[in-house]
């Protein structure tokens, strides 16, 4: 709960004397522990807390993910994430994080690979990849290599499915933050920014302190893909500065900030916050 109103020494304090009452719960280290420390940008703290987890439960696979995402957000780094991968059965339970297949396309996306993230989608025939359409990385990977009326096609098809959900769940902000997306990528500017707003004003980005990053970051992705950079930017530097799942490295390397990359004040923000 502390963890939720954004009480973050009480959430420490929380974690230590938990581990104390139970020493074995590797659930408490990878959750508790190493989400907290990764949210507040401790991510060498993060890793220990991880590997203490899968010092318990050596087949924690959902713990041996995070620990590779850290590597990524923290070093800019892949290569613990990929072996990782390598090593994971073919379709194990990681919980929270759905499918193994949601973290090889992510690892696809970021590392800029179109031709086979595609490739790799049409054999997968998934419809959702974590809580977002396969179309919307159909469309992000057509973007990558250049063919607009293919990923315009994949937007809409996006589009059209986030409708029909949005109806059936009209209170889920992972549904309105896709479709803002989605709508962003057809250019349908007014339609995108109507659901960033949407964000901003519901009742989880208001009252929950660690969800509100996770929808902060995405309004900034639709602001940024619709061109409103300055928006996007100022969204930005709040969640650098404050607890968030952002980092410079994942600015660096996630394809969906490409259309303000080139933006002085963006470039300036990399510089002025890259580390040592």
């Amino acid at each position: 709960m502390h963890r939720r109103l954004g009480n973050w020494e009480q959430v420490l304090a929380a974690f230590e004397k938990a581990t104390e009452l139970n020493p074995r719960n590797a659930h408490l280290f990878e959750d508790l522990g190493g989400h907290t420390y990764s949210f507040l940008h401790r991510y060498a703290d993060a890793v220990r807390a991880y590997d203490r987890a899968l010092s318990l439960a050596p087949d924690f696979q959902v713990a041996a993910v995070h620990k590779g995402r850290v590597y990524v957000v923290w070093q800019g780094q892949f290569d613990t994430l990929r072996a990782v991968l390598n090593r994971m059965p073919r379709d194990p339970d990681l919980g929270p994080l759905g499918m193994r297949a949601v973290q090889d396309v992510h690892l696809l996306y970021w590392q800029r690979q179109a031709d086979s993230l595609l490739q790799f989608l049409r054999a997968a025939r998934i419809a959702f990849i974590g809580g977002e359409p396969s179309a919307l990385y159909a469309a992000w990977a057509h973007q990558l290599r250049g063919d607009r009326r293919a990923a315009r096609s994949a937007f809409d098809s996006a589009r059209v499915l986030l409708d029909s959900m949005i109806r059936e769940r009209p209170d889920e902000p992972g549904v309105h933050a896709a479709r803002g997306l989605a709508l962003a990528g057809l250019g349908w500017h007014d339609a995108a920014l109507r659901e960033a707003s949407w964000l901003r004003q519901s009742v989880v980005f208001r009252e929950d302190a660690f969800s509100r990053p996770g929808l902060a970051e995405c309004r900034a992705k639709i602001l940024g893909q619709a061109g409103e950079a300055d928006a996007a930017l100022d969204e930005i530097e709040r969640l650098l500065a404050g607890p968030s799942w952002l980092s410079v490295h994942a600015l660096r390397l996630d394809p969906l900030w490409d259309p303000i990359r080139e933006h002085p004040r963006f470039q300036r923000l990399l510089q002025r916050r890259a580390p040592d």
